[in-house]
């Protein structure tokens, strides 16, 4: 019970030393070398047809506003949420690029679901190898807990379920809270690198150039902003509530489907009542109440 605290101190004071020296980089850092246009300018290869390209597009990379946007957005997430559950949001992120395989397991825990009711409907056990061709983690631990064993009720059974499928949602929802978080803070700390801009550019009294370079800083502190948030955090927000919402139906056909093989129903009897689960089957439903 004392590591998770522990962790949320540490935490805690990792973003909030890391987040003021980012916030210190992006203000101290020399601006002559921010802009990376600007510290390639005048160099051999800039003037022919890829260079110019290469040339453009670095005009939007500044190290100073790097520093503030997203160092101080990573940072701030640290200190608002705990240690453990930021960095399994982080590696979550990675999840939401892969293909969803919702549709493609409830095709596998049909067909494994009527071979396990077939069994048991017929009086024999379900044994190792039946739990070993199981892939999907909660069905396996639900049907070798709560039927193998055969130590608990169909209420048990129930509560047992239930109580899992809630932790799933909450941790998933916690992730979706703190993406959501991100897209807010990112263009804050925008905001923040706009001013920080603006006030180097007032402090310039010399060249035109430098008063440019301070420009160029408040303008894509605030540009990195808004892409990180609309790019970024908010469209993987949204894919990872898409995902929760494909693997609760998921969840609630392997619950369908533990109950149905507990109390030993015929294999027919079971696979119709979760044939809507199946995605073919889930169309030609809707379509019957489309218009």
């Amino acid at each position: 019970m004392a590591v998770a605290p522990k962790t949320d101190k540490i935490g805690t004071l990792i973003g909030f030393i890391s987040g003021t020296l980012f916030i210190l980089m992006g203000v101290l850092w020399p601006t002559e070398f921010s802009n990376l246009a600007l510290i390639l300018e005048g160099r051999e290869g800039m003037e022919s047809g890829t260079g110019k390209i290469i040339f453009q597009l670095t005009r939007f990379v500044d190290i100073k506003s790097f520093f503030i946007v997203f160092g101080g957005t990573f940072s701030v997430t640290f200190i608002a949420f705990p240690f453990k559950k930021t960095t399994r949001c982080f590696a979550s992120i990675l999840k939401v690029f892969a293909a969803d395989k919702a549709e493609l397991e409830a095709e596998e825990i049909y067909e494994q679901s009527r071979k396990l009711s077939e069994k048991r409907f017929n009086g024999k056990r379900i044994t190792n190898e039946d739990l070993n061709g199981i892939e999907n983690v909660f069905m396996r631990r639900w049907i070798e807990s709560l039927i193998v064993r055969e130590q608990v009720s169909d209420d048990q059974i129930e509560g047992i379920i239930q109580s899992e499928i809630r932790m799933y949602e909450h941790r998933a929802d916690e992730e979706i809270g703190i993406l959501e978080f991100m897209s807010t803070a990112a263009p804050a700390f925008g905001m923040v690198g706009t001013i920080v801009g603006l006030v180097l550019m007032l402090s310039e009294t010399g060249s035109v150039r430098a008063v440019m370079q301070s420009m160029s800083i408040a303008m894509l502190t605030t540009l990195y902003g808004v892409i990180l948030a609309n790019l970024l955090f908010l469209p993987v927000a949204s894919k990872r509530k898409q995902l929760k919402e494909s693997n609760l139906v998921l969840l609630e056909m392997i619950r369908e489907s533990v109950h149905g093989i507990a109390r030993r129903e015929s294999p027919y009897t079971l696979m119709q009542g979760l044939d809507l689960f199946l995605p073919k089957k889930r169309e030609e439903f809707d379509k019957q109440y489309e218009g």
